[in-house]
C-alpha cells in the first residue's frame, strides 16, 4: 500500500464533491468542453471523489459520460509516462539521468553546444525548438532522431527553459534504445504492472476497438494540427481523413506518425488510474526512491512559461493552474483539456479530463478553469 496522508477510503463507490461536480456541470452548459471526469483527494489507492459529467461523445452522436472513460492525456503523457519510467530505470542503475547521451542519441551529438540529457531533454533546457511536424520530413519514423537533430537550436542548451514537445520525444526514444524495450513494454513493466493497473485502464494509443465505447473521442480529422503545420498541409497527411473523429487513436501528429505512441503523447487513462500514478510518484517509496520524487518536485531550470522539474511544470511563483495549490504544486496538463497536479504540503492529487477538443478545437481560457477546478477541490480537502 502507498503512504497516504489519511487511510484511502473504503470499498466501494467513490463519492461524488458537489461543488466540483457542480462547477463542472455548469462549464459543460456553457460549451467549455462536452465531457469532463474528475478525481482527487489525499495520496492513496483510490481518490476521495471522483464523478463524471457531460456527454462524452458528441459526434457521430451522443453517449453520456462515464467514471470508467478512456481519455487522452496528450501532453500530460511527458511527466506521467516519459519522465517516471526515466526516473523508474535511474532507481535501478539503467540509465543516468545527467550523463550526456552521446552514445544513446548519437545524432543529437554537441546539439545546441552539448549533448543532451534526460534531464536536459525532460525540463526542456536542450536548446531544441519548442515543435516541429516531424510528419512533414522525407525522413521515416525510425529516423526521427536524426530528423529533430537538423533543426536549428532555438538557444544554447543550458540557457534556460523553453517548453518543447521534441525533448520528451526523444527521451522516449534514448530509453527505449538504452533498454531494448518498446513503449508499451516499457509502460506496462515499469507503471502499469507495479501499480496494479489494467491494460483497459492505462494504455497506448492506438487502443483496440474493443474499448471503443469506454474512449472519449477528440477532434474531427487534426484539423487544429493541420492549420499549425503550415499551408500546403491536408488533413488527410496528418489524420486519415478529415471528416473522422478521432476515437482511440492519439490527437497528437507527431506521436501518431511515430505509431501512436511517443514520448510527448499518446497515453491513455481513466481518471482513477491517473489519480493511482500521481499518488505513487509522489509519495510511494516503493514506486520511486525518495531522490527521484524530490527530482520531479524540485525546479530545474526556468523559462519565459515559469519553472520547469523533471518532467513537470512547477507552480513556484506561477499564475497558472497550479498556483491554487501553493508553490511547491506541481504537474502537468495536456492539449486535448487534461491534468495532473500534485500538492506536496496537503499531500493532495488532483486529476481532471476533458476533451475540450471535441468536434473541433476552439480557444478556451483551460489554464483559468482548470486553477478554479483546483480551488473548488483545494477547499473541499481543507473543510471541517
Amino acid at each position: 500500500m502507498m503512504e497516504t496522508m489519511v487511510a484511502p477510503p473504503p470499498s466501494g463507490p467513490v463519492p461524488t464533491c458537489p461543488p466540483v461536480h457542480e462547477f463542472l456541470q455548469r462549464k459543460v452548459a456553457a460549451g467549455a468542453f462536452p465531457s469532463a471526469v474528475y478525481a482527487f483527494g489525499p495520496a492513496a489507492d483510490r481518490p476521495a471523489a471522483e464523478g463524471a459529467v457531460g456527454s462524452m461523445s458528441l459526434e457521430p452522436h451522443a453517449v453520456a459520460a462515464r467514471r470508467d472513460a478512456l481519455y487522452d492525456l496528450a501532453s500530460v503523457t511527458k511527466g506521467a509516462m516519459t519522465a517516471v519510467l526515466a526516473a523508474r530505470l535511474a532507481d535501478r542503475g539503467v540509465v543516468d539521468l545527467d550523463q550526456p547521451l552521446d552514445e544513446v542519441l548519437v545524432e543529437l551529438r554537441g546539439y545546441a553546444g552539448r549533448t543532451p540529457s534526460l534531464t536536459s531533454l525532460l525540463t526542456h533546457d536542450a536548446g531544441l525548438p519548442a515543435w516541429a511536424p516531424l510528419y512533414r520530413a522525407p525522413a521515416q519514423a525510425d529516423a526521427v532522431a536524426a530528423t529533430i537533430a537538423a533543426l536549428p537550436a532555438d538557444r544554447p542548451a543550458g540557457s534556460g527553459a523553453l517548453y518543447s514537445c521534441l525533448g520528451p520525444i526523444l527521451a522516449l526514444i534514448a530509453l527505449c534504445r538504452v533498454t531494448g524495450r518498446d513503449a508499451p513494454g516499457l509502460l506496462d513493466e515499469e507503471i502499469r504492472r507495479p501499480l496494479g493497473l489494467r491494460a483497459d485502464e492505462m494504455a497506448l494509443s492506438p487502443l483496440p476497438d474493443s474499448l471503443a465505447e469506454r474512449v472519449a473521442p477528440t477532434e474531427r480529422g487534426r484539423r487544429r494540427e493541420a492549420e499549425l503545420a503550415g499551408p500546403g498541409l491536408r488533413s488527410e497527411e496528418v489524420a486519415p481523413g478529415p471528416d473522422r473523429v478521432l476515437c482511440g487513436r492519439v490527437h497528437d501528429g507527431n506521436a501518431a506518425f511515430l505509431g501512436g505512441a511517443a514520448g510527448n503523447a499518446g497515453l491513455f487513462a481513466t481518471a482513477a488510474a491517473l489519480f493511482r500514478l500521481g499518488s505513487a510518484l509522489g509519495w510511494s517509496e516503493d514506486f520511486l526512491s525518495a531522490a527521484a520524487r524530490r527530482r520531479l518536485a524540485r525546479v530545474a531550470a526556468v523559462g519565459p512559461d515559469g519553472g520547469r522539474t523533471f518532467g513537470f511544470e512547477s507552480a513556484l511563483g506561477a499564475s497558472g493552474p497550479g498556483a491554487p495549490l501553493g508553490d511547491d504544486a506541481f504537474g502537468h496538463v495536456g492539449f486535448t483539456g487534461t491534468s495532473l497536479w500534485l500538492a506536496p504540503a496537503g499531500g493532495w492529487v488532483m486529476v481532471l479530463l476533458t476533451n475540450r477538443v471535441h468536434p473541433r478545437w476552439v480557444e478556451a481560457p483551460m489554464q483559468q478553469w482548470r486553477a478554479e477546478f483546483h480551488s473548488l477541490c483545494r477547499a473541499a480537502l481543507e473543510s471541517p
